[in-house]
């Protein structure tokens, strides 16, 4: 670059160069080599800017619907909303698509006879079969989310490992982060469901030993009350027995 810069000069006619002050070459070869490496910072400056890119300017495909996702309540009831739901009626009445056999609203003793039966107490039993429906629900619901999501992970990991710019890269990765907690997010929705199910029945199950415990000692009550019932009857009666005189007369 010096040379060529001397060579110019030097071929300049000399009318030219006695119009040009003296300069000291050396001095003009440090600016151009100046020049030449602020132009090269600059260029790598903007090559820089252009990497990292402008992330006002990037829209990830898919964002906007895992923001929408991610708002999504959902199918499921809480246990309190499902017992308060729960019909005995639908409890004696309850066939699982002809399964099972109803147990019906009437009870018929061997006589001919015919009593209510009292519905309340099957009212624990439909509770299971609605949270068991619900869970259906919620399984259909969240299968379908499942698999958006899983499509839009495999979309936004495709875009990327073709990502040229940093800020680009941080939008995905921001994505990628908020699909997987919208999947994760699914997955305890299903196990919500699957819980309520399991304690219903828990609850039912407890219910059906306090019952039994309840009707136990109302049998050894009853037994005590009878025995002791028993016992008075077969107890001699040791009372004197007074015999009239026959001499005196009758009040």
């Amino acid at each position: 670059m010096k040379k060529i810069i001397l060579c110019f000069v030097l071929a300049l006619a000399p009318s030219t160069r006695a119009q040009i002050p003296v300069t000291d070459l050396s001095v003009l070869a440090q600016v151009i080599e100046d020049v030449r490496l602020a132009t090269e910072q600059l260029n790598l400056l903007k090559t820089e800017v252009e990497r990292l890119g402008n992330p006002a300017a990037i829209r990830p495909v898919g964002a906007v619907e895992v923001i929408q996702s991610l708002g999504v309540i959902g199918l499921g009831k809480t246990l309190d909303e499902l017992q308060g739901l729960a019909d005995g009626n639908a409890g004696l009445f309850y066939s699982a698509n002809g399964l099972y056999r109803p147990v019906g609203d009437t009870i018929t003793t061997d006589d001919g006879q015919t009593h209510a039966r009292p519905a309340g107490d099957y009212r624990k039993y439909d509770a299971v079969t609605l949270a068991k429906s619900v869970l259906e629900d919620v399984l259909r619901d969240t299968e379908t989310r499942r698999e958006n999501i899983r499509g839009q992970i495999a979309r936004t990991t495709s875009q990327l490992q073709a990502a040229e710019t940093v800020a680009e890269v941080q939008k995905l990765q921001a994505v990628l982060n908020a699909l997987g907690t919208d999947l994760a997010a699914i997955d305890r929705e299903r196990d919500a469901a699957m819980q309520r199910v399991f304690t219903q029945h828990i609850e039912n199950q407890t219910d059906a030993a306090r019952q039994e415990q309840a009707h136990r000692e109302e049998r050894t009550v009853d037994f005590r009350a009878a025995s002791e019932k028993l016992g008075r009857f077969l107890t001699p009666d040791s009372t004197p027995v007074r015999i009239p005189d026959p001499r005196q007369p009758h009040p």
